[in-house]
């Protein structure tokens, strides 16, 4: 399961530079694609989405992950993420 999350995560990461690559290569600048681009198509996230659910202190740090946080570089870390912890359970798991 886990390394099924980690080849989708960077299969998502490639389809994703490949996108920005195809774009870069047509318009001449490199798109930034950040999770609060994308969390805002998918689930219809925004700013007051996030203040209204989230106390103040919280909002204003997860806007600032989300605006700053290119998606390739999330799917990047979280597919090392999973391939790290299916690494660790398989090594430690074992009696």
């Amino acid at each position: 399961m886990l390394k099924t999350l980690g080849i989708l995560a960077w299969g998502g990461c490639l389809l994703a530079l490949a996108w920005q690559g195809a774009a870069w290569a047509v318009t001449g600048s490199w798109p930034s694609i950040t999770l609060m681009d994308v969390f805002g198509k998918l689930f219809g996230l925004d700013l007051l989405t996030l203040a209204r659910q989230f106390p103040l202190d919280i909002a204003a740090k997860a806007a600032y992950v989300l605006f700053t946080t290119e998606l390739t570089l999330f799917l990047w870390w979280a597919g090392v993420a999973m391939f790290g912890l299916m690494f660790a359970l398989g090594l430690f798991g074992r009696k």
